[in-house]
């Protein structure tokens, strides 16, 4: 018997060891609202617009410690950096450049000035850590 045969009629395929809870449309939206949560906190969760002050490329930081800062960078904000503009200019791969070191710059400089805060896994207020 094929796994196609063993479905209920109208349910759909899915990975066996994550159920889809066709059957319980219930159990199915509290499932929806935990992973449309996790995607918030994950994605976008505890990041602060910071402007590079060279450029003024704006791009999302988060800190989580002294030495892990997660950077998205958005069209836009690759178009607008010098650095990375020079970079692809002389041939580099701008994907292998761990950040500008202008913005890197501008991010120190919100942190110290309690723009971007200083937090940690431990300090999450979403308490996902």
């Amino acid at each position: 018997m094929t796994r196609a045969a063993e479905r209920p009629a109208g349910s759909r395929p899915g990975w066996a060891k994550a159920p889809d809870f066709t059957d319980d449309p219930e159990r199915r939206a509290a499932v929806d609202r935990a992973t449309a949560r996790d995607r918030e906190h994950y994605l976008r969760g505890g990041l602060t617009e910071i402007e590079c002050r060279s450029c003024h490329a704006c791009v999302m930081v988060k800190k989580y410690s002294s030495f892990h800062t997660s950077v998205q960078w958005n069209a836009e904000a690759r178009g607008r950096c010098d650095e990375l503009e020079r970079i692809r200019t002389e041939g580099g791969n701008t994907a292998m450049m761990p950040t500008c070191p202008r913005l890197s710059a501008s991010i120190d400089h919100g942190v110290a000035e309690g723009i971007v805060p200083g937090e940690s896994p431990e300090s999450d207020p979403d308490g996902y850590w």
